[in-house]
């Protein structure tokens, strides 16, 4: 038999607990139900983590900037790759702590950990346990689009979320797309120290903005010495030794650019 609840909520991301907060004040049985982190892509993988990688790199750009406001800092400026990612992942686990700790204290509320699976209109089951609501709400989130471009199933590659799990620094990083995800890890890699390629298919990056913003950002991160590689019309990859050849063909250059990342 099923146990029976007000609603059910699947996921656990920025929406999810603060609905169960208002549902379960308001006298409702809730569950919640989440397969992996509490928290969701904020929390884990994206505003929160990504906020810390940028505030390191920032302190390294200004590190080497020192001059400029009249700090003299002797020797080269080093990142440590390991002791970056350190910071991120406890500043990750005090919010994962803190979402965790406030769904499974709270009243009225009944947290399911598992993969959830709608088996009827109103019907979900989580693991070996059988749930039912009259409101289910999905809170699911969302994951990385791959496309499918030639040669992307024979290489390794990172999308946001894998970028959480990087302790080092890539000699040469190229980000397939210039929307602001892409340039947000493109300028964030530039100031740890890696050589930054931008690959975009369109005319401009951040296509979704004035043309106005999208000039002005690009001036930034070619001022950054991020190369930037526009009209890039068919984008193909292949191994080249421990390496990754990135293939673009530019509509406003007379060749092919290779690119390679390691």
């Amino acid at each position: 038999m099923a146990e029976k609840f007000d609603a059910i909520i699947i996921g656990t991301g920025q929406a999810g607990p603060s609905l169960a907060q208002r549902m379960t004040k308001e006298g409702m049985k809730v569950a919640i139900v989440e397969r992996k982190l509490f928290g969701g892509t904020c929390v884990n993988v994206g505003c929160i983590p990504t906020k810390a990688l940028v505030a390191s790199a920032r302190a390294a750009h200004m590190a080497r900037r020192g001059k400029e406001f009249g700090v003299n800092i002797e020797g080269q400026i080093n990142v440590d790759m390991k002791q970056v990612k350190a910071r991120k992942d406890a500043i990750v686990k005090q919010s994962n702590d803190g979402v965790t700790n406030w769904l499974t204290n709270m009243n009225n509320l009944t947290v399911f950990e598992g993969h959830g699976r709608l088996e009827s209109p109103n019907t979900v089951r989580v693991n070996n346990d059988l749930i039912c609501a009259d409101k289910i709400i999905l809170n699911v989130g969302g994951r990385a689009f791959v496309p499918d471009m030639p040669g992307i199933g024979d290489v390794e590659y990172l999308t946001n979320s894998g970028m959480m799990d990087v302790n080092y620094l890539p000699k040469h990083l190229i980000v397939i797309g210039g929307s602001y995800i892409g340039l947000e890890f493109a300028q964030m890699y530039r100031r740890f120290g890696s050589r930054v390629t931008v690959v975009e298919k369109g005319p401009r990056l951040i296509g979704r903005e004035d043309e106005e913003v999208s000039a002005a950002v690009r001036q930034i991160l070619e001022n950054e010495d991020i190369d930037i590689r526009l009209n890039s019309d068919c984008i193909s990859f292949a191994k080249s030794g421990d390496q990754i050849e990135v293939t673009a063909n530019c509509k406003l250059q007379t060749a092919n650019c290779k690119l390679q990342t390691v």
